[in-house]
């Protein structure tokens, strides 16, 4: 038979028919050549076609010997009439092209499509784009393809009653009549302009319907109003209520005010969960009116047991409105993004006889603000880092009774940042400072405070008895709002934790500060970083030291000290008996400096953490500073990071290293240490167990090596077999060649 009978071919032709328009029709030209061009593909099917056709080819030479027998007059015409007809139904066409495929019923897809088509995107300027979008090919889609299962597609026009036609490819020739028409095309969907937005089809189907967003995500910045701003109050303090609160003892009174209905009575009445139904209360206050939450607090302001609940939720409620009520105003300084204004509550016990507090609930009103005044972000899922409930409702009402906390006095923490507290903002806050005694904490960094500000703060902080932790970083008070500060310190006996750092005070300031603090013996820890003191506040804080017996951390990153003040200083912290945490990092004080430190670092010194984070020290600093290691019995926690020790300055630490005993953590941070440098800290592991952490990332491990001994694979078996035997060690190598 011959042929071959593939039914594919592995080449294609130059013009694939798949790839060409629809309706476009060919030349002969193109013909010659895609016959030319395309042999081997047109013999395997042309094999088939001439099995499938060969009755029609007999069919066709019956018709012409009987045509031939019709004009000599043998057969009737109606005989030649029925041949014919009955040919026509059986021959092909013998042309190696296929026939024209319809066109394509898929302009617009259903849901259910894995891959979206957007058919804004149709170029109609195209001829077949243009067919495509006519109105005419719409009609004739409706007519033709009635079958097709599409989604339910918005109707865009009115559609033309239909017209008979006999079958698709009349499609072809009416797409020739409206492409010789362009002005009478109208598109059913027009080219996008710029800047606007698409007018896009509406896919409706079944399995897909609208869901409408009744919650909107209000930003952090955004004024709360005064309706909404109790349901704020009820979910910081839900779970201090829920753990200190028993309803049944005021349900009477709740009753009378309208706070519960009689329903609610009769279904609380000798309920066994008190929590549950501490719950429902608070979620009917949530669901009511501001009024009732305020008659609410009434009853609880009311009750000797209950009044230190209703201070909580009264500090928060006047807060609120020292900062949503009270106009700003426009300061000078830069102005702070949306996104970094916020406002913060922290509740906790706080404890008098060891000055902690158990915080029991953390609200921060910029995190899932489009879901906190839901049913589930309230009750079900709690906000508390510490759990005290463990109710059953096996056991009665009585029998919960001993559930209620007493871990001590209910305090509150205020965290306020971006927000502007200028002026008449600052002197309400004062206000709220001075009448309630249940704030521990008041965190108002960077909200444009001014010094001015910080005086009509100083009164509060004078008589407040309560507040324990006082941060104005990042506020621009300079050496005014130092001065009257100090005056508040000096008489102040309950703030523990001063922060000022990033507050424009230079030396002056820090006279007034360093005076004040001589006097104060309740401070233990004070930040002064990225103040410009220089060596001059140096000699006010060492001469401060000699006489405080408080202060147990001291911060002084970035604050232009140099290697005299950094003697001066040293003076102050051989005498202290206090200090144990000093912060001298980004001080360039240099191997000058290192020196003058040595000379005071000797074994009466208390410290304990020592930070010299990029100070400009060189491996002649480490070797001074070796014989204070090699001393000292104090110092846990050093360091070197950022200087330029390389492996000569390691070398002169490790002899003393060996011999510690007492240095738990070693920062060697971006010091340029290589292989040679960390084989001799491998060394001193091998000999100190003491130590848990060595810090030497970013270093040049891996890269270069002078001793034999040092490379990387010798020194990863080393690190495996250290590591093994002291499981507490910890070696941090990021970014370093060597870093497995």
């Amino acid at each position: 038979m011959g042929g071959n009978l593939s039914c594919t071919s592995s080449k294609r032709g130059l013009k694939d028919p798949d790839l060409q328009p629809y309706g476009i029709k060919e030349t002969e030209g193109d013909l010659d050549i895609k016959t030319a061009n395309c042999d081997e593909e047109a013999s395997s099917w042309k094999f088939w076609q001439k099995i499938h056709l060969r009755r029609g080819d007999q069919k066709q030479k019956e018709l012409e010997r009987l045509r031939s027998d019709l004009e000599n007059g043998n057969i009737p015409i109606a005989d030649v009439s029925e041949i014919e007809t009955e040919t026509g139904k059986a021959q092909r066409s013998h042309s190696l092209r296929p026939p024209p495929k319809p066109p394509r019923m898929f302009l617009f897809r259903s849901s259910s499509i894995s891959t979206p088509r957007n058919s804004a995107v149709i170029n109609p300027g195209s001829d077949r784009n243009s067919f495509i979008m006519s109105q005419a090919y719409q009609n004739s889609r409706s007519r033709d393809n009635t079958n097709i299962p599409t989604a339910h597609v918005a109707p865009v026009r009115k559609e033309v009653p239909p017209e008979t036609t006999d079958n698709n490819n009349d499609i072809l020739e009416k797409k020739e009549k409206i492409i010789q028409n362009t002005d009478e095309v109208k598109p059913i969907i027009a080219r996008p302009v710029r800047g606007e937005q698409p007018n896009r089809i509406k896919i409706v189907t079944p399995d897909l319907t609208p869901r409408r967003n009744f919650s909107r995500q209000r930003r952090s910045s955004e004024i709360v109003p005064q309706e909404e701003r109790h349901k704020l109050i009820i979910q910081s303090s839900l779970e201090l209520l829920c753990q200190k609160f028993d309803p049944f003892t005021i349900m009477n009174d709740l009753k009378e005010k309208n706070v519960v209905s009689e329903e609610d009575v009769q279904a609380f009445q000798e309920h066994p969960d008190r929590r549950l139904v501490c719950e429902s209360i608070l979620h009917n206050l949530l669901e009511g009116p501001y009024s009732k939450f305020f008659i609410f607090c009434d009853i609880l302001r009311h009750n000797n047991d209950y009044n230190c609940l209703a201070l909580i939720m009264d500090v928060m409620k006047d807060i609120y409105d020292v900062v949503y009520n009270i106009p700003a105003i426009a300061s000078e300084e830069i102005p702070v993004m949306e996104e970094e204004k916020a406002v913060t509550f922290e509740i906790g016990y706080f404890n008098a006889e060891t000055g902690v507090m158990k915080p029991v609930v953390e609200l921060e009103k910029t995190r899932d603000s489009s879901k906190r005044f839901s049913r589930d972000s309230l009750f079900f899922k709690r906000a508390s880092r510490l759990s005290y409930m463990s109710v059953s409702s096996d056991g009665g009402r009585s029998s919960d009774d001993s559930v209620l906390i007493n871990h001590g006095t209910p305090v509150i923490n205020i965290c306020i940042s971006g927000h502007s507290l200028h002026e008449d903002r600052a002197k309400a806050l004062s206000k709220v400072v001075s009448k309630y005694n249940c704030i521990l904490e008041l965190r108002i960094g960077k909200t444009q405070l001014s010094g001015r500000d910080v005086g009509h703060l100083s009164h509060a902080i004078q008589v407040s008895a309560c507040l324990a932790v006082l941060d104005l970083r990042l506020n621009s008070i300079g050496n005014e709002g130092a001065r009257l500060l100090a005056v508040s310190l000096a008489k102040n006996s309950h703030i523990r934790q001063l922060n000022i750092s990033s507050t424009g005070i230079d030396h002056e300031g820090c006279k007034n500060l360093s005076d004040a603090l001589k006097l104060n013996n309740t401070i233990t820890e004070i930040d002064m970083s990225f103040l410009e003191i220089g060596d001059s506040g140096c000699i006010c804080l060492g001469n401060m030291l000699k006489q405080n017996k408080s202060i147990s951390k001291l911060r002084l990153r970035s604050s232009g000290i140099s290697w005299i003040g950094c003697g001066i200083l040293f003076e102050g912290v051989q005498q202290s008996r206090s200090l144990t945490v000093l912060d001298l990092s980004r001080n360039f004080i240099g191997d000058n400096g290192m020196e003058m430190m040595c000379r005071h670092l000797n074994e009466k010194c208390s410290l304990v953490e020592l930070n010299l984070e990029n100070c400009g020290i060189t491996s002649s600093g480490c070797a001074m500073l070796s014989d204070v290691v090699l001393s000292n019995k104090t110092l846990t926690n050093l360091d070197l990071s950022v200087n330029f020790i390389a492996d000569a300055g390691v070398t002169k630490l490790s002899a003393a290293l060996e011999r510690n005993k007492s240095i738990k953590t070693l920062g060697l941070n971006m010091c340029g240490i290589t292989n040679d440098g960390f084989s001799k800290m491998l060394d001193v592991l091998e000999c100190n167990p003491t130590m848990t952490l060595l810090k030497l990332c970013y270093n040049r491990l891996g890269k270069e090596h002078s001793n034999p001994t040092a490379t990387s694979d010798d020194l990863k078996y080393r690190v495996r077999i250290v590591t093994s035997s002291n499981p507490k060690l910890k070696i941090l190598l990021w970014g370093n060649s060597f870093d497995d």
